[in-house]
């Protein structure tokens, strides 16, 4: 009790603080607090112990070696010969942006916002809003849980769709060219129904609400994709629950689980069908993914599947996740990264 009146104290006090200054003073007074809360809600977490080895070649072979000019432990690896920090490939640490930047980006990546919007309140380029995207997007699809199904369990897994996009091929600074003409963004695909134009994305979700999402090349799903995207996923004794699809029989009956086939009336799959209206909502307003990115899209919407029960946790929790996330990708990696399908 002591401590809820002491926060309310605080906040009152801080109250009555801004309303005695001029509107300049208010908002520079707004702009400082801000940046406290935002670097607080990273956690403060020890910047003096390594991570459980060396972040270059992973050996744990490693040894305290000094400090840096800015006080901060460092170590050295004994096998590839180099020192580094706790820091050392983290995002926030090898990055030139301020923590309270980061913040108010996550702020926005949560929303959603465009990237022209997020660039505008970050106060940063277009070029880096887009490159900030795609770190914290390699960096929370790390903390999505692994999808594991056996006896016992039940499941539905169907299939849903994108539009192939080579969005980014063909820039002056992209290595890579299209193997195509290019196509006015959201124009119609040139074939109907479910060709080599269409990238296929397996889903699955069971009954706890756990779900997966995992891009299966282009076109109609066959036996040899379905088996790739549900290995390790779906395990002996598993109840699967599809459509008429005739790609799952050979495949579950090869894992070992139990199907059980579906039309629309019986409404068997209407979970994993919700599933798929709540991701259509999700990419519709990026107007179109790259399908060398839809991954990493894909992982970032479990991600809100995750903590869509604690909206107000989403914010705080990405903060950790990203202060102590680490990437592997260049900002070139990015742009040359080849089709996975």
């Amino acid at each position: 009790m002591g401590r809820h009146s002491g926060a309310a104290k605080l906040v009152s006090g801080v109250r009555d603080g801004l309303a005695l200054l001029d509107d300049d003073e208010r908002r520079r007074a707004i702009e400082a607090l801000r940046s406290i809360v935002y670097e607080d809600m990273f956690g403060t977490g020890s910047q003096e112990l390594p991570s459980s080895a060396c972040t270059r070649c992973g050996s744990i072979a490693v040894q305290k070696y000094g400090r840096t000019p800015a006080g901060k432990q460092r170590w050295y690896c004994k096998d590839c010969k180099r020192t580094f920090t706790a820091t050392t490939g983290r995002v926030l640490g090898m990055s030139k942006l301020p923590d309270d930047v980061w913040m108010r980006f996550i702020e926005s990546f949560i929303s959603r916002d465009s990237l022209r919007d997020c660039a505008d309140k970050c106060g940063v380029c277009l070029r880096t809003a887009w490159f900030m995207r795609h770190r914290v997007m390699e960096c929370i699809k790390r903390y999505n849980p692994a999808f594991n199904t056996g006896a016992g369990d039940r499941v539905e897994i169907d299939e849903t769709y994108f539009r192939d996009s080579y969005k980014g091929y063909g820039h002056a600074n992209s290595k890579l060219t299209m193997p195509r003409p290019a196509r006015t963004s959201g124009k119609k695909a040139s074939k109907r129904g479910l060709s080599k134009e269409q990238v296929c994305v397996v889903t699955g979700i069971d009954d706890k609400g756990a779900s997966f999402l995992v891009v299966a090349g282009r076109g109609l799903l066959g036996k040899a994709r379905a088996l790739r995207a549900l290995t390790g996923r779906i395990g002996a004794g598993a109840l699967v629950v599809t459509d008429k699809a005739g790609s799952y029989p050979a495949v579950l009956k090869r894992l070992g689980a139990e199907l059980k086939q579906t039309d629309a009336t019986e409404h068997g799959i209407n979970r994993v069908n919700s599933l798929h209206a709540r991701l259509k909502d999700f990419m519709k307003p990026f107007k179109g993914v790259s399908t060398k990115h839809l991954q990493s899209y894909l992982s970032w919407f479990q991600w809100t599947e995750v903590f869509k029960s604690r909206p107000t946790e989403q914010q705080r929790t990405m903060g950790r996740q990203v202060r102590g996330g680490t990437y592997r990708r260049t900002r070139s990696a990015y742009i040359n990264m080849p089709m996975p399908i």
